[in-house]
């Protein structure tokens, strides 16, 4: 991650299905992104089938949402670091958040990749600079990843 870019917090949010153990999740989504099992919260619903699950999410605040980012980039492998560069607008929104969805399982595994489903949600909230020149560095500096 560039220097210059600053996130003012991250939101985690997983779905953790009745076939889950809630404590293994969290566990493994310490050590793979060290955000503390603490740090989540639990909303009980109702999933698209009428199934039980669990809607888990945790604030990462902004002292610690760069450290989460580089974590984050580092445990990536070549190919998807690369798939980030080539598409970071299709990662970010008009605000300039970043969006990661993050592979579940391989997490419990002890890994980081990017997927489409049974994903843990990360998004970046960056800090809103008055000089809008230093967004445009840090925006260059976050499409030339990998």
């Amino acid at each position: 991650m560039p220097e210059e870019l600053k996130f003012s917090a991250a939101e985690v949010d997983v779905v953790l299905h009745a076939t889950e153990d809630r404590e293994k999740v969290l566990a493994a989504l310490e050590k793979a992104l060290a955000v503390p099992a603490a740090s989540f919260s639990g909303e009980p619903a109702e999933g698209h089938f009428g199934n039980n699950i669990v809607l888990l999410k945790a604030m990462v605040p902004s002292r610690d949402a760069g450290a989460l980012a580089a974590k984050i980039m580092s445990s990536l492998n070549s190919a998807d670091r690369q798939e980030l560069a080539d598409h970071i607008e299709g990662y970010s929104d008009e605000k300039g958040n970043l969006y990661l969805r993050l592979d579940k399982q391989r997490i419990c595994q002890g890994r980081v990749s990017l997927a489409e489903a049974d994903t843990v949600r990360v998004k970046f909230r960056p800090v809103r600079r008055y000089r809008p020149s230093g967004n445009i560095q840090a925006y260059r500096g976050l499409l030339s990843l990998g």
